[in-house]
């Protein structure tokens, strides 16, 4: 089995409801995403899939979210925008772009600071 992992970034800003503290108010971040892909096999150059590739399907799900007030677009609309929730919409979204039969996101890891991150990935304690 082969890892490959990929970081990018972007900014945003939320506020977390029904938080008994200082995150109920509007607040951005510059958010650091942690992409974990595992695969299969190599192909005939040697490669499982192009960093490339998985740079381009994750930054399409970046893109979405880039310079955006979280809770006014789906599904943090509904959905509290905790880093929890945006690891794991990240996990299913890019998943969705890339997964093959041989090639998987693995988990997903997001930065709200340089010291706090969360890890998303599918699982069992």
């Amino acid at each position: 089995m082969f890892v490959l992992k990929i970081v990018t970034d972007f900014a945003s800003a939320h506020l977390l409801r029904d938080y008994p503290g200082d995150c109920s108010r509007l607040h951005g971040h510059n958010w650091k995403v942690e992409m974990m892909v595992v695969a299969r096999k190599l192909n005939s150059n040697g490669i499982t899939i192009d960093f490339r590739e998985i740079k381009k399907q994750t930054k399409v799900v970046v893109k979405l979210l880039d310079h955006q007030y979280l809770n006014e677009i789906a599904p943090f609309d509904k959905l509290n925008p905790t880093a929890e929730n945006i690891a794991k919409y990240f996990f299913y979204e890019v998943g969705q772009l890339i997964n093959t039969n041989d090639v998987k996101v693995k988990e997903v890891t997001i930065w709200e600071t340089s010291r706090a991150s969360v890890t998303y990935y599918q699982g069992d304690l």
